[in-house]
């Protein structure tokens, strides 16, 4: 777990407002460290924004600090309060949170507090590893504290039993060799990471090293379930994590995701809507754009690549090409030039618009006056304005009821989301009840990918292609299929 130093001057200062009893000063801030480390170190497993990175800020509830941060001397003043009126804050409040829009305060540590750097440990401990046993040696700690990091992160784990604990929780095996590999190729290997991601990225791989030591290889993860219809987790979890820790945690295995899903669900309707807005015209041209980036991919992203990137560019083809797919993506799900809301991946809604993806304005002009890109927002506007008045029409008082609608206006965007991610459920059901079928259970799943231990042979993913084809009547369903090879220490 993460551990703070506090300047010995706080202390000294207690003990001559508080002498007696003699240890009730040491007792209480103790007591008060702990409690202070406990939401840090929850928060760092939250994850942390660039800007909190950046100025070294974090989000906790600072309400348990006041309510339930230990108490000194016979009148029972809450030390919180005694270190405010003392001068002697160890927080310091950036921005206070709301019980209105349910944020919690971002605070940063005052310069009487300091946090032990893990990553700097580790470096250390490092230095003297050259083989993959050493290495295990030097990173494994020691059992009491694996039992800590557990005990922290699921206080109730015990409480439920059978089928209760599998409903309440989602176990990830952890390949603990791969797993120690990353947190070496971290500081040893991973020369483009920003200092502050390695910290980060240490500090989490470290959690779930410690929690599959002292539960023998595995990872438990609370479920979170979203009124918009999918399973999060509370916490470090596969999905949540960056893509190398997920491949580092689980090791050896392949993940098969469904192929630009949320365009490829809209294709359902594709033929109904055609025929009520255009119904002299063939459907494929009324979507030509759609149809084009779901058949022919490869030509799609050539063509947009050729007027995104017309000057020389360093970005690579890869990357330009994530460039495009993540700024399709959210025009699927209703983000424009000036941005809309849209579901993230860990559950929020956010506006990060194509702004925040494109961050290039010259390469974003381009791409938003691409003429195939136009077709291909209009053509996901004829699907949103579709898929919405059928909630208006069929479920007024989900259209109209506080999921949807904020601030008077029912949201587009979020109709969409909420029947896509339901939908998106059900397929990833079918997917599931067919590998259980051949005796085959997912290692982990995310959203609309899951991931297993061995590869699947080709008449496998072919029965997958058609019970997800079949059940919608929509051709277009594809599962991608993408080795993962987990980490081993050189």
């Amino acid at each position: 777990m993460l551990t703070i130093t506090i300047d010995p001057v706080v202390l000294a200062t207690l003990q001559q407002s508080y002498p007696t009893p003699r240890t009730a000063a040491a007792k209480a801030l103790d007591k008060y460290k702990a409690l202070l480390e406990d939401l840090l170190f929850r928060a760092i497993l939250r994850g942390q924004t660039n800007y909190e990175r950046l100025l070294n800020c974090y989000s906790i509830p600072v309400s348990v600090l006041v309510q339930k941060g230990p108490h000194i001397g016979y009148d029972k003043v809450r030390l919180h309060k005694w270190l405010g009126e003392n001068q002697l804050d160890l927080i310091e409040t950036v921005e206070k949170g709301s019980n209105l829009t349910g944020r919690v305060s971002m605070i940063k540590l005052t310069e009487l507090v300091s946090i032990d750097q893990t990553t700097t440990a580790v470096q250390q401990a490092l230095a003297t590893v050259s083989t993959a046993k050493q290495l295990s040696s030097v990173l494994c700690a020691d059992v009491q504290r694996n039992s800590d990091v557990f005990s922290a992160l699921y206080p109730d784990y015990f409480s439920y039993l059978g089928k209760t604990q599998q409903q309440v929780f989602d176990i990830a095996p952890v390949d603990i060799a791969s797993l120690e590999a990353y947190i070496a190729w971290l500081h040893k290997g991973a020369t483009m990471i920003a200092p502050g991601r390695v910290r980060t990225y240490t500090e989490q791989a470290q959690v779930i090293l410690s929690v599959a030591r002292h539960t023998g290889g595995f990872f438990p993860q609370r479920k979170k379930l979203s009124a918009f219809g999918r399973t999060y987790y509370s916490g470090l979890s596969v999905q949540n994590v960056n893509k190398q820790l997920r491949r580092a945690m689980l090791g050896h295995c392949w993940e098969y995701d469904i192929r630009s899903s949320i365009v490829t669900w809209k294709m359902t309707f594709a033929q109904e809507l055609s025929d009520k807005l255009y119904p002299t015209k063939e459907w494929k041209k009324v979507f030509r754009s759609s149809v084009l980036y779901l058949e022919d991919r490869a030509d799609f992203m050539r063509a947009i690549r050729r007027e995104m990137f017309a000057t020389s560019t360093t970005l690579s083809k890869d990357f330009q090409e994530k460039l495009i797919k993540d700024a399709l993506t959210a025009i699927s799900f209703g983000a424009r030039a000036k941005g809309v809301g849209w579901c993230t991946q860990d559950g929020d809604w956010t506006n990060p618009a194509l702004v925040g993806i494109i961050r290039n304005g010259v390469q974003r002009a381009a791409f938003l006056n691409s003429h195939e890109i136009q077709q291909f927002i209009r053509e996901q506007g004829m699907f949103d304005n579709y898929l919405a008045a059928g909630m208006k029409e069929e479920l007024p008082m989900l259209y109209y009821g506080p999921l949807i609608t904020r601030n008077v206006m029912p949201s587009k965007s979020k109709a969409v989301a909420f029947l896509y991610q339901h939908a998106e459920a059900e397929l990833m059901k079918i997917a599931i009840d067919v590998l259980a079928q051949q005796g085959i259970k997912p290692i982990a799943l995310i959203h609309d990918a899951f991931i297993v231990r061995n590869k699947l042979s080709t008449s496998r993913r072919d029965e997958i292609h058609q019970a997800l084809r079949s059940s919608t009547q929509n051709k277009f369903w594809f599962i991608k299929q993408t080795e993962l090879e987990g980490y081993r220490y050189q």
